[in-house]
């Protein structure tokens, strides 16, 4: 047991060299973001508050991808109950940011390893696209903290 604990202690929940090299990337554009933004729900790996995008680059393994998911042998029901209520706080995540009417992208880290320079293409654009349609005098507004804008328990009430 006490093997399996010394493991997971150096399992990296933020600063992935997936979110490293993404976030490299999109300041190397000229892009300013939060990184592990934690006012927000879900901590977003990459958060553009002032135009309401949050990106989050999901780990095959711990988000269950359908793809390269594959179930550990031992401690079946341990690893069984903590994707399957990964997956469940990824979905609720979604909702929240859906119904707050923010602009929500996730990424599978297959996605960011595969074809980085689509995902990056579509954070940039994305981007692009939501500052064109903000209005100047609240585009200089918006810069204010959210936090008070969000009901968390009832998110689309």
């Amino acid at each position: 047991m006490v093997v399996k604990n010394k493991n997971l202690s150096k399992v990296r929940g933020k600063d992935t060299k997936m979110e490293v090299k993404v976030r490299s990337e999109l300041w190397h554009r000229g892009l300013r973001y939060r990184k592990n933004y934690r006012k927000l729900l879900g901590t977003p790996d990459i958060a553009f508050p002032e135009v309401r995008l949050v990106v989050f680059l999901d780990s095959c393994f711990w988000h269950g991808c359908p793809i390269h998911y594959k179930q550990p042998k031992s401690n079946v029901d341990f690893w069984k109950n903590k994707i399957k209520r990964n997956r469940e706080r990824d979905k609720e995540q979604t909702e929240h940011y859906l119904c707050e009417n923010w602009t929500i992208l996730r990424f599978w880290e297959h996605e960011v390893n595969n074809d980085f320079d689509r995902v990056i293409k579509e954070i940039e654009d994305t981007y692009k696209n939501l500052t064109k349609h903000l209005p100047e005098d609240v585009a200089s507004q918006i810069h204010e903290p959210l936090e008070e804008d969000f009901d968390l328990d009832n998110p689309c009430d």
